[in-house]
């Protein structure tokens, strides 16, 4: 799948930017480039959990609050975290951990 080459189980995910709301009350996410985006609260609080973590420990965390099927949590997380990415408000890093072990591996 494109997202697993993208981001990745071991991948940290990074939220950028700010959370806002509109003149009407609605949450915004607000990337570095001052460009605001409409998101429900469920979207504001998954933003909140990205503060560096992997996304197998975003999916676990989501999963244990969930009462949805593991798969369909795993869908709808890959989408919404690349929906997040696609709009500049969390960023991708590689895991200098396992940056470390593949270097230790090829050695």
């Amino acid at each position: 799948m494109l997202l697993r080459r993208e981001i990745g189980d071991n991948k940290i995910i990074v939220r950028r930017g700010e959370v806002g709301n509109d003149q009407d009350g609605t949450p915004l996410l607000i990337n570095t480039k001052g460009e605001a985006y409409r998101v429900n609260d469920t979207a504001v609080s998954l933003w909140n959990m990205c503060n560096g973590i992997t996304f197998d420990d975003l999916y676990h965390e989501v999963l244990r609050i969930s009462s949805a099927d593991e798969d369909d949590v795993r869908k709808s997380l890959e989408q919404m975290i690349r929906q997040f990415h696609k709009i500049s408000v969390v960023e991708v890093k590689e895991d200098r951990i396992s940056v470390g072990r593949r270097s230790e591996m090829q050695t």
